[in-house]
């Protein structure tokens, strides 16, 4: 999927991220982080040293990070905004009551999805909910899921300001981190 769109007057792309994206990704998600470390850590990635440059890594081999670019000039782009779609679900996500059925692979999770400082409070973040959808819808998906550190107020904002019903505080249990509440979020297609 190469999708471009014009949003906040620039023209951007989105496809999933190759093999030789890796290094960038890797890089943009540091900027991320460290962006979050200097203001405020919302989703709590700056305190968690997350995602790491592996996850990135394993992300790009698994073909579940996907891209929003933005040109630099001609010949160029960067990396704008960054996430996992994918139809990995934590164990908890079981224990919700979701307003549809569904099997794992009729549901998209949406993970790590970040916005690159250099684009903040240009609809980038938005431009990505949007892009997660249309990924969904093409891949017959009924519904998209994901969840937000408790915290991450700006995160939970988005999400419901994009049609997603915010199912609440849920215990749940990553790997790595000791965060265990999460709103978890959904939006039936």
């Amino acid at each position: 999927m190469d999708r471009h769109r014009e949003t906040e007057g620039m023209t951007l792309r989105f496809r999933r991220a190759a093999r030789e994206d890796t290094a960038a990704a890797q890089a943009a998600y540091q900027q991320i982080i460290e962006h979050l470390g200097a203001t405020v850590d919302y989703p709590h990635w700056h305190s968690e040293n997350h995602p790491s440059p592996a996850e990135v890594e394993q992300w790009v081999e698994a073909g579940d990070l996907y891209l929003a670019l933005a040109p630099v000039d001609a010949d160029d782009e960067q990396i704008a905004g960054a996430m996992v779609l994918d139809h990995n679900a934590p164990a908890a996500y079981q224990d919700a009551v979701w307003a549809i059925e569904a099997a794992s692979e009729q549901v998209l999770v949406v993970h790590a999805l970040g916005v690159h400082p250099g684009f903040l409070r240009q609809g980038m973040a938005r431009f990505l909910v949007h892009a997660s959808l249309e990924v969904a819808r093409q891949k017959g998906c009924r519904a998209v899921r994901l969840d937000t550190y408790v915290e991450n107020l700006p995160a939970r904002r988005l999400y419901a300001s994009q049609g997603f019903d915010d199912l609440g505080i849920h215990t749940l249990h990553y790997d790595g981190t000791d965060l265990t509440q999460f709103h978890l979020f959904e939006r039936v297609l």
